[in-house]
């Protein structure tokens, strides 16, 4: 809610509040040769309450300079329990001051430059504590999952610098950098049930991630069709701080990416195409687990055309090039043994056609 504040300030107020609730049972029951052996019956609600609230003024210093100074407090309740779990809850807060700043430049450029404190809540699936059970070959790189209802949030200070500059009528041109330093990093923990391995997410400590960026749209004209391209590059990297290097790095995270397309809008019919690529990543978790990530391109298409009043035929297809998905992961014991686990996912070329209508 945006409210003046005399000619070179604005200051906008706001709030945000969400009530989760996630309700798990499961009943298992296993035979040997039609003798009952093991069953297991877990019934568990898990909810997730959180509430922030934000002011932030637009103060306009000069007509060259901009400032967003502000301050967020975010709180998140949890609450988990079951059939064989006690109530656990837990609670907590952060204050998060908020400093934006954008010079505008001549030649139509211009820099920002953020810097804040972010809040990041555990998902309500990471707090319950229902098993996920692999009946087929567990093991140290195929393990039972199941949830921690002590899970804290993630706290993170991060800086964040733009440069921009528009290009012709539509055009931007970018490139972009952070860093972050991130508390109570969620990773997962790996340990024996008996004769089973199991991986849970825990609080491993201390990350620091960083990343930059480049990206362009722009529009052109060839052979008197205009069309609009894009183009965009990333280069990310992440270091667990609890983890010995080499590859010390956060799971999830992309390395490399790199998408490409370009786009025909006409009066009658639309069509376009887009190259995403991601690099192939290793990462050496804190259970020492190392998982390796292979690299892949996806191709997409499509074809948009009026065929009546208010109605459109569209033709899309999804990784036209047919690209699998390979990923592999390894664990050493203390032994010296070792054991590797490979997964391929197919991948097939997904045709589509779809009627549309606006109401």
């Amino acid at each position: 809610m945006p409210a003046p504040l005399g000619s070179a300030h604005s200051l906008a107020l706001g709030w945000e509040a969400a009530h989760t609730t996630r309700d798990e049972q499961r009943h298992q029951r296993d035979t040997v040769n039609g003798a009952p052996a093991a069953q297991r019956l877990q019934d568990y609600t898990a909810q997730v309450e959180r509430l922030a609230l934000f002011a932030q003024d637009e103060w306009e210093i000069s007509p060259a300079l901009q400032a967003y100074p502000g301050m967020r407090w975010e709180g998140v309740r949890t609450a988990t329990e079951g059939r064989d779990l006690a109530q656990v809850s837990g609670s907590s807060g952060a204050a998060s001051p908020i400093l934006q700043l954008l010079w505008k430049l001549p030649e139509k450029r211009q820099l920002r430059l953020a810097l804040a404190r972010t809040y990041k809540a555990p998902l309500t699936r990471d707090l319950v504590p229902r098993r996920y059970t692999i009946n087929n070959n567990n093991s140290a790189v195929n393990p039972d999952v199941e949830g921690n209802p002590a899970l804290r949030p993630e706290v993170s200070w991060g800086l964040d610098l733009a440069w921009e500059r528009y290009v012709g009528k539509d055009g931007v041109a970018s490139v972009s950098a952070y860093a972050r330093r991130v508390e109570d990093v969620t990773t997962q923990l790996l340990y024996r049930d008996g004769a089973s391995w199991v991986s849970r997410p825990v609080n491993g400590g201390r990350a620091r991630v960083a990343g930059i960026e480049f990206d362009i749209k722009s529009q052109a004209v060839l052979a008197g069709v205009p069309l609009e391209l894009r183009l965009n590059a990333g280069r990310n990297w992440s270091w667990l701080d609890s983890v010995p290097g080499p590859d010390n790095r956060l799971g999830e995270q992309v390395g490399f990416t790199a998408n490409a397309g370009i786009d025909y809008r006409g009066k009658l019919w639309s069509a376009g195409t887009s190259l995403a690529y991601q690099g192939s990543d290793a990462s050496v978790s804190a259970a020492g687990v190392r998982g390796e990530r292979g690299a892949r391109a996806l191709l997409d298409a499509y074809w948009l055309s009026t065929v009546g009043a208010g109605w459109r035929l569209r033709l899309s297809v999804a990784n036209a090039l047919g690209r699998d998905g390979r990923s592999a992961s390894r664990y050493r014991d203390a032994d010296g043994g070792t054991i590797r686990r490979a997964v391929t996912a197919d991948g097939v070329a997904t045709l589509r056609a779809a009627l549309e209508r606006n109401l």
